[in-house]
């Protein structure tokens, strides 16, 4: 009986590990982060703000793509991805960007205030996760991004854009895929209003998902899951993030709101054309 109690003991004992390895790796920090930037003379400093799709470990990373793209004798790239984070905890740290004294800011942020608003439930969720101090909507996500782009603009020289959110799920006429398209009309409108750069990510993808549809294997409901089956698959298996998306019938994503390699080259791409059509 003590024989079997120790084998249980040591599997669950090992199961844990590994779940927590996973989580881990999911929540290590960019290197390359607001607190860890040390200015560089003669270098243009990028700022790269978001939530988990610019964080860059639930998914590609499209820091590392781009700066695999710039000259690092000519730029030097901060990462101020956060996972999970919506448009007013962004808003939130607005400092560290502003203390980093960029040159050029991008800011892609949206997609959980999209996701916060498919149901009652995510919100709810959100709400108590997040440490928001009200219920997420469209009309506070303006609010947050306007804010944070009007402060921007006054604390910093910077060069920003504003980069659309990139399409929950894959398949068009879903509720969750049309919240996504309809955020995106309010990143516009705050683009216009404030005078800064529009990348047209979310756009982009329509038209690569015209060509390239994609079928998820199972229904928003469980995304979390999915993201977690995802990241296991990655840092367990060592498998790539194209084949991990393409798995469970997606295209772009691993899972319903993070990116695979083929979707982050779609943000580097427009990322650094807006770079370079500025620093001539």
């Amino acid at each position: 009986m003590e024989t079997i109690f120790l084998g249980i003991l040591i599997i669950v004992t090992i199961v844990c590990s590994l779940i927590f390895y996973v989580f881990w790796q999911m929540e290590r920090p960019p290197g390359n982060r607001p607190s860890k930037y040390q200015k560089q003379i003669g270098k243009k400093v990028v700022v790269l703000a978001g939530d988990s799709i610019t964080h860059g470990r639930i998914g590609e990373n499209y820091v590392t793509l781009l700066a695999r793209r710039l000259d690092e004798s000519e730029f030097t790239l901060v990462n101020a991805g956060i996972n999970s984070q919506l448009a007013w905890n962004l808003l939130q740290r607005v400092d560290e960007i502003i203390d980093c004294e960029p040159d050029f800011i991008t800011i892609l942020i949206g997609t959980n205030d999209a996701s916060a608003a498919t149901s009652k439930k995510e919100a709810e969720d959100y709400v108590k996760r997040m440490k928001l101090p009200q219920t997420p909507d469209d009309e506070w996500f303006r609010e947050s991004l306007q804010e944070l782009v009007t402060r921007l603009k006054e604390k910093t020289s910077a060069t920003i854009a504003l980069i659309s959110i990139p399409p929950i799920g894959e398949i068009s006429d879903h509720p969750a895929f049309r919240i996504s398209s309809d955020y995106i009309t309010t990143i516009q409108e705050v683009a216009n209003v404030t005078g800064v750069t529009y990348l047209p990510l979310h756009e982009k993808m329509l038209l690569f998902l015209k060509e390239y549809s994609g079928e998820p294997t199972y229904p928003f409901e469980k995304a979390k899951a999915g993201m977690f089956i995802a990241c296991a698959k990655r840092y367990l298996l060592r498998r790539e993030w194209n084949t991990i998306g393409q798995e469970a019938g997606f295209q772009l994503h691993i899972d319903y709101l993070h990116l695979n390699t083929t979707g982050a080259i779609i943000v580097s791409d427009l990322i650094e054309s807006f770079i370079k059509s500025f620093n001539i």
